[in-house]
Protein backbone atom coordinates (compact mmCIF):
# COMPACT_ATOMS: atom_id res chain seq x y z
CA UNK A 1 0.00 0.00 0.00
CA UNK A 2 2.77 1.95 0.66
CA UNK A 3 4.68 1.72 -2.51
CA UNK A 4 1.17 2.32 -4.59
CA UNK A 5 0.76 5.81 -2.56
CA UNK A 6 4.22 6.70 -3.39
CA UNK A 7 3.80 5.86 -7.04
CA UNK A 8 -0.14 7.70 -6.92
CA UNK A 9 1.81 10.69 -5.22
CA UNK A 10 5.01 11.11 -7.47
CA UNK A 11 2.30 11.30 -10.18
CA UNK A 12 0.47 13.98 -9.01
CA UNK A 13 3.52 15.77 -8.34
CA UNK A 14 4.62 15.52 -11.93
CA UNK A 15 0.90 15.86 -14.01
CA UNK A 16 0.17 18.90 -11.36
CA UNK A 17 3.73 21.09 -11.84
CA UNK A 18 4.83 20.61 -8.23
CA UNK A 19 7.50 18.65 -8.80
CA UNK A 20 8.63 21.46 -11.28
CA UNK A 21 8.13 23.75 -8.31
CA UNK A 22 10.20 22.37 -5.65
CA UNK A 23 12.94 21.68 -8.32
CA UNK A 24 13.18 25.33 -8.64
CA UNK A 25 12.59 26.46 -4.65
CA UNK A 26 14.77 23.56 -4.01
CA UNK A 27 17.32 23.98 -6.45
CA UNK A 28 18.57 19.93 -5.77
CA UNK A 29 21.64 18.41 -7.52
CA UNK A 30 23.04 14.71 -7.51
CA UNK A 31 22.64 11.76 -10.00
CA UNK A 32 20.44 8.89 -10.12
CA UNK A 33 21.55 5.50 -10.90
CA UNK A 34 18.70 3.41 -12.62
CA UNK A 35 18.79 -0.39 -13.12
CA UNK A 36 17.30 -2.89 -15.31
CA UNK A 37 17.51 -6.34 -15.78
CA UNK A 38 15.80 -8.06 -18.95
CA UNK A 39 14.32 -6.41 -22.12
CA UNK A 40 13.01 -9.90 -23.03
CA UNK A 41 11.50 -9.69 -26.77
CA UNK A 42 7.79 -11.61 -26.64
CA UNK A 43 9.29 -14.77 -27.78
CA UNK A 44 11.45 -15.10 -24.71
CA UNK A 45 9.09 -13.01 -22.62
CA UNK A 46 7.06 -15.53 -20.99
CA UNK A 47 10.38 -17.54 -19.36
CA UNK A 48 11.30 -14.38 -17.43
CA UNK A 49 10.26 -13.85 -14.11
CA UNK A 50 8.14 -10.32 -14.88
CA UNK A 51 9.10 -8.69 -12.20
CA UNK A 52 12.52 -8.96 -13.87
CA UNK A 53 11.53 -7.97 -17.48
CA UNK A 54 10.50 -4.66 -19.45
CA UNK A 55 9.43 -4.57 -23.07
CA UNK A 56 11.45 -3.87 -25.89
CA UNK A 57 9.03 -1.01 -26.54
CA UNK A 58 8.92 0.73 -23.45
CA UNK A 59 12.69 0.47 -22.72
CA UNK A 60 12.84 2.00 -26.22
CA UNK A 61 10.81 4.96 -24.91
CA UNK A 62 12.78 5.48 -22.25
CA UNK A 63 16.08 5.52 -23.68
CA UNK A 64 14.69 8.25 -26.15
CA UNK A 65 13.24 10.59 -23.55
CA UNK A 66 16.56 10.17 -21.17
CA UNK A 67 18.64 11.39 -24.22
CA UNK A 68 16.38 14.04 -25.16
CA UNK A 69 15.73 15.46 -22.07
CA UNK A 70 18.55 13.91 -19.07
CA UNK A 71 21.87 13.98 -18.20
CA UNK A 72 23.24 10.49 -19.07
CA UNK A 73 26.75 9.78 -18.09
CA UNK A 74 28.66 6.58 -17.80
CA UNK A 75 28.58 4.91 -14.63
CA UNK A 76 32.79 5.31 -14.66
CA UNK A 77 32.25 9.28 -15.25
CA UNK A 78 29.86 9.58 -12.32
CA UNK A 79 31.96 7.92 -9.61
CA UNK A 80 35.56 9.47 -11.23
CA UNK A 81 33.43 13.08 -10.73
CA UNK A 82 31.86 12.48 -6.78
CA UNK A 83 35.36 11.27 -6.24
CA UNK A 84 37.10 13.93 -7.17
CA UNK A 85 34.14 16.50 -5.01
CA UNK A 86 32.49 17.18 -8.23
CA UNK A 87 28.75 17.53 -7.50
CA UNK A 88 26.46 15.96 -10.63
CA UNK A 89 23.63 18.19 -11.50
CA UNK A 90 19.70 17.27 -11.09
CA UNK A 91 18.70 15.27 -13.91
CA UNK A 92 22.27 13.48 -14.46
CA UNK A 93 21.33 10.02 -14.79
CA UNK A 94 23.63 6.37 -15.14
CA UNK A 95 21.62 3.54 -16.48
CA UNK A 96 22.62 -0.18 -15.30
CA UNK A 97 21.96 -3.71 -15.76
CA UNK A 98 22.20 -6.81 -13.58
CA UNK A 99 22.55 -10.76 -14.22
CA UNK A 100 23.74 -11.04 -17.69
CA UNK A 101 20.73 -11.50 -19.43
CA UNK A 102 21.22 -12.03 -23.26
CA UNK A 103 19.06 -9.64 -24.40
CA UNK A 104 21.05 -6.75 -22.90
CA UNK A 105 23.42 -7.76 -25.99
CA UNK A 106 20.16 -8.65 -28.70
CA UNK A 107 17.81 -6.07 -27.62
CA UNK A 108 18.93 -3.33 -25.30
CA UNK A 109 22.73 -3.00 -26.85
CA UNK A 110 21.13 -1.85 -30.40
CA UNK A 111 18.74 0.65 -29.01
CA UNK A 112 21.20 1.88 -26.35
CA UNK A 113 23.75 3.07 -29.14
CA UNK A 114 20.67 4.73 -31.56
CA UNK A 115 20.17 6.94 -28.61
CA UNK A 116 24.18 7.16 -27.61
CA UNK A 117 23.86 6.24 -24.31
CA UNK A 118 26.08 4.88 -22.52
CA UNK A 119 25.45 1.59 -19.62
CA UNK A 120 27.16 -0.68 -17.11
CA UNK A 121 26.22 -4.50 -16.98
CA UNK A 122 26.78 -6.67 -13.81
CA UNK A 123 27.64 -9.84 -14.62
CA UNK A 124 27.07 -12.76 -12.42
CA UNK A 125 29.92 -14.37 -13.60
CA UNK A 126 29.17 -18.32 -12.73
CA UNK A 127 25.68 -18.23 -14.47
CA UNK A 128 27.76 -16.67 -17.75
CA UNK A 129 30.22 -19.37 -17.27
CA UNK A 130 27.08 -22.12 -17.34
CA UNK A 131 25.04 -19.95 -19.61
CA UNK A 132 22.24 -20.64 -16.70
CA UNK A 133 19.18 -19.12 -16.31
CA UNK A 134 18.55 -16.62 -13.18
CA UNK A 135 17.18 -18.50 -10.28
CA UNK A 136 13.94 -16.29 -10.23
CA UNK A 137 13.54 -17.02 -13.88
CA UNK A 138 13.56 -20.91 -13.26
CA UNK A 139 11.36 -20.73 -10.53
CA UNK A 140 8.93 -18.97 -12.23
CA UNK A 141 8.83 -21.16 -15.41
CA UNK A 142 8.57 -24.40 -12.81
CA UNK A 143 5.45 -22.80 -11.90
CA UNK A 144 3.91 -21.22 -15.00
CA UNK A 145 4.32 -24.70 -16.95
CA UNK A 146 3.75 -27.16 -14.17
CA UNK A 147 2.12 -30.55 -15.66
CA UNK A 148 1.08 -31.33 -11.95
CA UNK A 149 -0.98 -29.84 -9.07
CA UNK A 150 0.96 -27.53 -7.23
CA UNK A 151 1.43 -27.70 -3.85
CA UNK A 152 4.93 -25.80 -2.48
CA UNK A 153 4.40 -22.56 -1.35
CA UNK A 154 6.30 -19.92 -4.08
CA UNK A 155 6.57 -17.47 -1.73
CA UNK A 156 9.14 -19.69 0.45
CA UNK A 157 10.63 -21.18 -1.79
CA UNK A 158 11.90 -17.73 -3.28
CA UNK A 159 13.01 -16.83 0.38
CA UNK A 160 15.31 -19.75 0.44
CA UNK A 161 16.46 -19.77 -3.10
CA UNK A 162 17.27 -16.03 -2.73
CA UNK A 163 19.56 -16.98 0.66
CA UNK A 164 20.61 -20.46 -0.26
CA UNK A 165 24.37 -20.72 -2.10
CA UNK A 166 24.75 -22.49 -5.16
CA UNK A 167 24.14 -26.36 -4.33
CA UNK A 168 21.70 -25.47 -2.52
CA UNK A 169 19.86 -23.75 -5.21
CA UNK A 170 20.77 -26.90 -7.55
CA UNK A 171 19.57 -29.20 -5.55
CA UNK A 172 15.84 -27.23 -4.40
CA UNK A 173 15.05 -26.44 -7.87
CA UNK A 174 15.91 -30.22 -9.26
CA UNK A 175 13.64 -31.14 -6.54
CA UNK A 176 10.72 -28.89 -7.53
CA UNK A 177 11.42 -29.84 -11.30
CA UNK A 178 10.66 -33.03 -10.59
CA UNK A 179 7.48 -32.82 -8.62
CA UNK A 180 6.51 -30.57 -11.60
CA UNK A 181 7.79 -31.79 -14.54
CA UNK A 182 7.05 -28.88 -16.79
CA UNK A 183 5.51 -29.13 -20.35
CA UNK A 184 8.28 -26.91 -21.94
CA UNK A 185 11.90 -26.68 -21.56
CA UNK A 186 12.89 -22.44 -21.32
CA UNK A 187 15.48 -21.40 -24.11
CA UNK A 188 18.92 -19.47 -23.34
CA UNK A 189 18.11 -16.48 -21.49
CA UNK A 190 21.81 -15.58 -20.14
CA UNK A 191 24.57 -14.74 -22.60
CA UNK A 192 27.76 -16.73 -22.24
CA UNK A 193 31.24 -15.66 -22.71
CA UNK A 194 31.15 -15.04 -26.14
CA UNK A 195 28.33 -13.14 -26.00
CA UNK A 196 29.84 -10.76 -23.76
CA UNK A 197 32.77 -10.20 -25.54
CA UNK A 198 30.97 -9.43 -28.65
CA UNK A 199 28.78 -6.75 -26.33
CA UNK A 200 32.44 -5.02 -25.79
CA UNK A 201 33.36 -5.39 -29.16
CA UNK A 202 30.41 -4.26 -30.60
CA UNK A 203 29.01 -1.71 -28.23
CA UNK A 204 32.37 -0.10 -26.67
CA UNK A 205 29.44 2.53 -25.07
CA UNK A 206 28.62 -0.73 -22.76
CA UNK A 207 30.89 -1.08 -19.90
CA UNK A 208 30.96 -4.70 -18.04
CA UNK A 209 31.62 -5.01 -13.95
CA UNK A 210 31.03 -7.68 -11.60
CA UNK A 211 27.74 -8.63 -9.62
CA UNK A 212 29.40 -12.12 -7.42
CA UNK A 213 29.79 -15.49 -9.20
CA UNK A 214 26.41 -17.05 -8.34
CA UNK A 215 24.36 -14.35 -7.33
CA UNK A 216 24.34 -14.60 -3.70
CA UNK A 217 23.06 -13.13 -0.56
CA UNK A 218 26.44 -11.38 0.79
CA UNK A 219 24.43 -10.28 4.07
CA UNK A 220 23.47 -14.07 4.39
CA UNK A 221 26.88 -15.67 3.60
CA UNK A 222 30.10 -13.71 4.77
CA UNK A 223 33.33 -14.76 4.86
CA UNK A 224 35.06 -17.18 3.02
CA UNK A 225 32.06 -17.27 0.99
CA UNK A 226 31.86 -14.00 0.45
CA UNK A 227 35.18 -13.09 -0.34
CA UNK A 228 35.27 -16.23 -2.85
CA UNK A 229 32.02 -14.70 -4.57
CA UNK A 230 33.50 -11.39 -5.12
CA UNK A 231 36.97 -11.58 -5.59
CA UNK A 232 36.52 -14.70 -7.67
CA UNK A 233 33.88 -12.47 -9.68
CA UNK A 234 37.22 -10.19 -10.58
CA UNK A 235 39.21 -13.30 -11.15
CA UNK A 236 36.66 -14.06 -14.05
CA UNK A 237 36.41 -10.77 -15.42
CA UNK A 238 39.70 -10.75 -15.82
CA UNK A 239 40.67 -14.20 -17.68
CA UNK A 240 37.67 -14.23 -19.92
CA UNK A 241 37.36 -10.13 -20.89
CA UNK A 242 40.98 -8.99 -19.84
CA UNK A 243 39.24 -6.46 -17.58
CA UNK A 244 40.55 -5.22 -14.00
CA UNK A 245 37.83 -5.16 -10.86
CA UNK A 246 35.95 -2.07 -11.58
CA UNK A 247 32.34 -1.51 -10.51
CA UNK A 248 30.66 -4.15 -8.63
CA UNK A 249 27.15 -4.35 -7.55
CA UNK A 250 25.90 -5.95 -4.39
CA UNK A 251 23.04 -9.20 -5.68
CA UNK A 252 19.60 -7.86 -4.32
CA UNK A 253 21.31 -4.74 -2.87
CA UNK A 254 22.24 -6.55 0.26
CA UNK A 255 25.52 -5.63 1.56
CA UNK A 256 27.06 -5.51 5.24
CA UNK A 257 29.76 -3.44 6.29
CA UNK A 258 32.07 -7.15 6.18
CA UNK A 259 31.04 -7.47 2.45
CA UNK A 260 31.47 -3.48 1.82
CA UNK A 261 35.29 -4.34 2.74
CA UNK A 262 35.65 -7.60 1.08
CA UNK A 263 34.82 -5.23 -2.08
CA UNK A 264 37.60 -2.80 -1.63
CA UNK A 265 39.79 -5.56 -0.46
CA UNK A 266 39.38 -7.09 -3.73
CA UNK A 267 40.02 -3.69 -6.14
CA UNK A 268 36.69 -2.84 -6.88
CA UNK A 269 36.54 0.70 -7.94
CA UNK A 270 33.00 1.43 -6.55
CA UNK A 271 29.79 -0.72 -5.64
CA UNK A 272 26.25 -0.35 -5.78
CA UNK A 273 23.74 -1.34 -2.82
CA UNK A 274 20.75 -0.45 -1.08
CA UNK A 275 20.25 2.75 0.28
CA UNK A 276 17.97 5.31 1.05
CA UNK A 277 20.57 8.37 -0.45
CA UNK A 278 19.67 8.31 -4.14
CA UNK A 279 21.06 11.30 -5.35
CA UNK A 280 24.66 10.67 -5.76
CA UNK A 281 27.28 13.11 -4.56
CA UNK A 282 30.56 13.79 -3.22
CA UNK A 283 28.89 12.91 -0.28
CA UNK A 284 27.83 9.41 -1.07
CA UNK A 285 29.86 5.88 -0.19
CA UNK A 286 31.37 5.16 -3.59
CA UNK A 287 30.69 1.60 -2.17
CA UNK A 288 27.20 1.60 -1.30
CA UNK A 289 25.84 3.91 -3.89
CA UNK A 290 22.06 3.20 -3.92
CA UNK A 291 20.10 2.53 -7.40
CA UNK A 292 16.49 3.36 -8.40
CA UNK A 293 14.64 0.32 -9.82
CA UNK A 294 13.30 0.84 -13.19
CA UNK A 295 9.21 1.16 -14.16
CA UNK A 296 7.07 0.53 -16.96
CA UNK A 297 5.90 3.47 -16.28
CA UNK A 298 7.27 6.67 -18.27
CA UNK A 299 5.22 9.29 -15.72
CA UNK A 300 7.59 7.74 -12.81
CA UNK A 301 10.64 7.73 -14.98
CA UNK A 302 10.22 11.37 -15.71
CA UNK A 303 9.60 11.83 -12.14
CA UNK A 304 12.24 9.79 -10.53
CA UNK A 305 14.58 10.47 -12.88
CA UNK A 306 14.09 14.69 -12.49
CA UNK A 307 14.98 16.83 -9.31
CA UNK A 308 11.95 16.71 -7.76
CA UNK A 309 12.57 12.84 -6.62
CA UNK A 310 12.91 11.82 -3.20
CA UNK A 311 12.82 15.13 -2.01
CA UNK A 312 9.32 16.29 -2.80
CA UNK A 313 8.03 13.08 -1.45
CA UNK A 314 9.52 13.54 1.43
CA UNK A 315 7.91 16.71 2.35
CA UNK A 316 4.72 14.38 1.91
CA UNK A 317 6.20 11.93 4.32
CA UNK A 318 6.30 8.99 1.54
CA UNK A 319 10.44 8.64 1.12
Amino acid sequence: MRKAAREAAAAALHWSGLGRAFELAARPSGAIILMYHSVAADDAAPFVDPRNRLSPAMFERQMAFLSAHRRVVPLSQLVDEIASGGTPPAGTVCITFDDGYLDNLTVAAPILEKHRLPATLFLATGYVERAEAQWADALHCLFKYSTRPVSADRGLLQRRLLEADRDERTRLLGELERQLVPAVKAPRLTMNWDDARKLRSRYPGFDIGGHTRNHIDLRARRGEAARAEIAGCGEDLRRELGLEPGHFAFPYERWCAETRDLVIASGWKSALGMGTAFRITPASDRFALPRVESTGSMTALRFKTSGAYPGALALLGLT
